[in-house]
Formats: C-alpha cells, sequence, structure tokens
C-alpha cells in the first residue's frame, strides 16, 4: 500500500479521490490478476495510469466551460449585470467614434490583455494545490478566450463598421470578464474545499 501511494505520488497524483480511487482500483486488479509482482504489474498497467491521471481533469474541463458559457449569458439576461453591458457598449462605441483607429487599436488590446491577465492572476493557488485536477481544468478553461488573438487581421477590417466592432469588442470583453469572474469564485471555493493540504 505504502509502495503504491509513493508510486502514485511520482507519477504526478496528489492526495485526492482520482488517488485514492485509482489505488483501489489497481489493488483489487493485482489481487485478481497479479502474478505477486507488484513493480512488473505497474510497469504493465502504466498507461492505464496515465490516462485515469487526465480523466476526471478533462471532465472538470466540460463543466468549467459550461458553467463560465452560464455566466457569460448572464450578462445578458440577469438584470444587475446587464446595465454593465450596456455601459461598456457605449464606451467602447465613443471609443471607436472618437478616436483614430490606431488608437481604438492600441485600446482594444490593452483591454483584452489587461483583463486575460486579471484571469491568469486569479488562477495562482499555492503549490501543493496545482497538481489537484481542478485546478489544472480552471486554468486550462481561462485561457480559451485568448484565442482571439488569432483572428487580429479581422479587427482592422471590422473597424470600418463602427457599431459592428462596438459590438464585437464588448461581447469579447464580457466573454473574458465573464471567465474571470467564474475562475475567481471557483478557485476561493475549491481553495475552502482542499486548504486542509496547504503547509502552514
Amino acid at each position: 500500500m505504502a509502495f503504491l501511494d509513493s508510486f502514485l505520488d511520482r507519477k504526478g497524483y496528489t492526495n485526492n479521490e482520482t488517488k485514492f480511487e485509482l489505488m483501489d482500483h489497481l489493488i483489487c486488479d493485482f489481487e485478481e490478476n497479479g502474478n505477486g509482482n507488484l513493480s512488473q504489474f505497474l510497469s504493465n498497467k502504466l498507461y492505464f495510469i496515465e490516462q485515469q491521471k487526465f480523466k476526471k481533469e478533462k471532465i472538470f474541463n466540460r463543466l468549467y466551460f459550461k458553467e463560465m458559457l452560464k455566466e457569460f449569458v448572464s450578462f445578458f439576461i440577469d438584470f444587475k449585470k446587464i446595465s454593465i453591458t450596456i455601459l461598456l457598449f457605449f464606451l467602447f462605441y465613443l471609443t471607436t467614434v472618437f478616436f483614430s483607429e490606431k488608437v481604438v487599436l492600441i485600446v482594444f488590446a490593452i483591454s483584452l490583455v489587461s483583463i486575460q491577465l486579471y484571469g491568469l492572476y486569479t488562477c495562482f493557488v499555492e503549490k501543493e494545490l496545482r497538481k489537484l485536477e481542478e485546478f489544472r481544468a480552471l486554468a486550462a478553461a481561462v485561457y480559451l478566450p485568448s484565442i482571439v488573438v488569432h483572428f487580429f487581421p479581422f479587427f482592422k477590417g471590422l473597424l470600418n463598421y463602427k457599431i459592428a466592432f462596438s459590438i464585437f469588442w464588448a461581447l469579447v470583453f464580457i466573454l473574458m470578464l465573464s471567465f474571470s469572474v467564474y475562475t475567481k469564485r471557483k478557485k476561493d471555493e475549491l481553495v475552502d474545499k482542499y486548504k486542509y493540504l496547504i503547509k502552514k
């Protein structure tokens, strides 16, 4: 039991539910199909062990992404948040109207980079928690909105249509904002859940 525990630690598993579930499965499998040589048995199971490490993380990834999208939608259906959405649109629209194309693109880039950096900052946790599936999945999910940088050439062409660009800008900014807000809230929940792992 101690050998298996140490082995899984070296493979990147932490003291969490996934590790205990895998240990239980491996012990039962070894008792039924093992030849008495645990080291050889674990060597034969290396691929399975590696796959299990990311199985729950992928599940959390999908779950967090769905919840982040719900947070995004709330900016358009939640009465308390609609005012923020409207304010952002008018702010971005006024920027596109009264400033040059170069200034607009600079402000556009700064606004998105700033909110993305805030989202990444909210993911920072103590090193004891960074290997947990929930935290890895959360950190991966908050990166998703950054894919908009691949469409940067498209942004310049859209500037010819100020209302369309303002709507697009507001949508992308709110998407990043909603992901960051959700990440901060979820991270606080997980830190409270796993605070016993943090060394004083």
